[in-house]
Parts: structure tokens; sequence; C-alpha cells
């Protein structure tokens, strides 16, 4: 039995020990944020938020910089990543990444092998968004305080995300998204894109989030196109949503359309949205069906129809139809002649739905996508007017 009882004990020697990797509360820091430019004297220059937990919360904050930036140049995004002691005296943690900032420069030149990095290490989540930052540093763009949130990576997590959830103008672009779509046969990465609009030097004071105008904030106002991994173009943010419908990804879009004079306007709010594409190749050529239906109601009107009148809401909705029609074919015109990149991914589903033909382009999918059809339906039903019938002003 004595034997028994000392195999036992052995057996539980492994469970009886501590945490032999553990970092204590007070000696680590959170990384909420990191850019990635250029450097003067190395291939890269890496920057990285950390956040003051004290200064994020009301209840304990004392008025000072919620957060701390700083910035190491290298040639190996890995090996900077566990260097920041030569400033810092805390030990980084980088778990909690919500945002990783690419400056324009860096995807112009393709320079993003150190995405491998990311995708690869098993401390760092594949749950931040991917931003590139236009006409600018990078590392500006976690300099920003702000009212909400206070860090400028977590309020342009958050920023990001209700731009997509409300408007339609942000693609939902996390690591394991690019990651994946890198790695199709048939579609081309896209991110979205943010400015500094104002002083990025006043950016960083703790002023800046005082004010109720402030000096400096970043916006985002575009979509950055990747083509075999370099920066092709941009898309505006009426395209990123056009994009956002093909995808059946919209889940809240408002349109703004003409009345049947052209000279007014009236809006539509899309609350429920729904894309069906049918993929195949027809006599040596791919072709897509894209039909996009949707609802919603009647969010504002200048025009002069009464609508109590049934009529008025068919040409309301034959005027959205038109509009967005034209739109998206215009969108996929650009991709065509601009970029030469197939954005929302018609090669996957040709892959999916049609896989003995999509064969022959697996690995020049662009060219198919070059010389493909599609059509474009757009189907709008509006179910209803809002809180009054009529016009406000019937004149």
């Amino acid at each position: 039995m004595k034997w028994l009882k000392s195999l036992m004990l052995i057996c539980l020697i492994p469970l009886l020990t501590g945490c032999w990797d553990k970092y204590e509360l007070a000696n680590t820091s959170i990384v909420t944020g990191m850019a990635v430019d250029k450097g003067e004297s190395f291939k890269y220059k890496l920057t990285i938020e950390t956040t003051e937990a004290r200064e994020m919360s009301y209840q304990t904050a004392s008025g000072l910089a919620p957060s701390t930036v700083s910035s190491l140049e290298g040639n190996n995004i890995g090996e900077l990543t566990s260097k920041f002691n030569i400033m810092n005296a805390t030990h980084p943690i980088y778990s909690h990444t919500r945002v990783l900032v690419l400056s324009e420069d860096i995807v112009e030149d393709g320079l993003l092998e150190f995405m491998d990095f990311f995708d690869r290490n098993r401390e760092i989540r594949d749950d931040f968004a991917i931003v590139i930052a236009r006409a600018g540093k990078a590392q500006d763009i976690l300099k920003v305080t702000n009212m909400y949130k206070k860090s400028a990576s977590l309020k342009l997590f958050t920023q990001l995300n209700t731009m997509q959830k409300d408007w339609g103008g942000a693609p939902d672009i996390k690591l394991n998204d690019y990651t994946r779509i890198s790695n199709s046969e048939g579609q081309a990465p896209v991110l979205p894109a943010v400015q500094l609009i104002g002083d990025s030097k006043k950016g960083g004071n703790v002023e800046n989030l005082k004010s109720e105008v402030p000096d400096s904030e970043v916006k985002v106002n575009s979509m950055g196109v990747l083509k075999n991994g370099k920066l092709a173009g941009y898309a505006s943010l009426n395209e990123i949503r056009d994009m956002l419908f093909v995808q059946g990804k919209i889940k809240n879009a408002a349109i703004t359309a003409k009345c049947e004079n052209g000279e007014q306007n009236f809006e539509y709010r899309v609350t429920h949205s729904k894309t069906k594409v049918i993929a195949k190749e027809i006599k040596g050529i791919p072709e897509f069906y894209i039909n996009i239906r949707t609802e919603g109601y009647l969010d504002g009107t200048q025009c002069l129809q009464k609508l109590r009148d049934l009529k008025a809401y068919e040409g309301f909705e034959k005027s959205i139809d038109n509009k967005m029609e034209n739109e998206i074919r215009g969108l996929i015109q650009k991709t065509k002649q601009d970029f030469n990149a197939d954005i929302f991914g018609l090669g996957e589903l040709l892959r999916q739905q049609d896989y003995k033909n999509f064969k022959k382009y697996k690995d020049t999918w662009d060219d198919g996508y070059a010389k493909s059809k599609i059509h474009v339906s757009f189907n709008t039903e509006i179910k209803r007017s809002g809180l009054r019938k009529d016009r406000y002003i019937m004149k």
C-alpha cells in the first residue's frame, strides 16, 4: 500500500504547483492598441498604447493622462513587442488589444509580412480591428484623447463597430477575417481607413477630452482595397455600404433618393436586408445574379406626394431601386477597372456553387472577375411612413 500512496502523491504534485508564468497585476500594463509605421533607422516603428486603469474610471480619475503611448524601432515586430521595458517599467499584456493601425506607407509598399506574427502568437487574440491611417502617421491615431472611453484605441474599436451596425460605413474586419480573405482564392481583402482631423500635437493633451470641440479627432472616412498584399486604392463610405449590401452584411442603413420631380429628396431607413447570389459559368463567362431585398420605413421626405396614396410608395421604391442598382453597378465597374480586385467575394461563391468551372481560375481569379457578367437587382419594400402620413408642409 505504501507504493500506492507514493504513486498518488507523485501524481498530485503537478496539480499543486503554482502559476509558473504569472505576472503581478501591479507589474503589468494592458495594451489596448498598436500602430506600425516605417522606421527612420530601422524597417518598422511599433507604437503601443497602454491604459491607466485609475484614470479610465470617472470615480478614481485625478485628471492625469488616461493612457501612455510608447514607440520603438526595429526590423522585427515580434521582437519589438518584448522590448518595451527599454522605456516602460511594467510587463505589457497584448491579449486585450482592440486596434492595429497600419500607416499608409506600410500598406502601399506591401510591408505586411509581420501579420504572420499576430496570427501565430498565442498571447494575442484574433478579434481586434485592423485599420489604415490615411495621410499621416499611424502612431498619431493612438495619441488622440477623447471623452468616450478616454483611450484612443477603445474609442476607435467601438466607433468602427457602431458605424458598421448603424449605417454600414465600415467593413467588420478583424484579424481572423483578414487572414481568411488574404488566403482565399476568390476574394481581395479590404480594411477600413481612418484619418486624423485637426492638430496631431494637441490630440494627446488632456484638454482635448475636456473640450466641447476637440482640437483633434479621428474619423472613419473610407476603405482601403488590397491587391497582392499592397494598397490598390480607396473606396468611399457609400461604396462601403454598397459592398456590404452585396455581401448581405447590412444590419441598418439610410438611403437618400430623389423624388419624382428630381429636385427634392426623401430618406429611407433600412431595417432588414437579405442578399441572394447565384453564381455559375455560362459559355466560358462567370455570371452572377445578385438579388438584394430590403425592408424599412420612410425616415423623412421633401416630396409633395400624399402618402395616403399607395402609388406614392411605389414611386419611392422605384426611385430607391434605380439609385442603388446604378450605385452598385458603378462600384463593380470601379473594382474591375481601378483595382482589378474582387472585394465582394464573388469568386468564393463561384467556388462554392460551381467548383468544376472555378478550378481553372484557382490561381487567376482576377482574370475571371475582369470578364465576368454581374447582374444586380435591388428590391425595396417600404413598410410604413413613420409617425405621420403627409409631408409636414404640403406646398
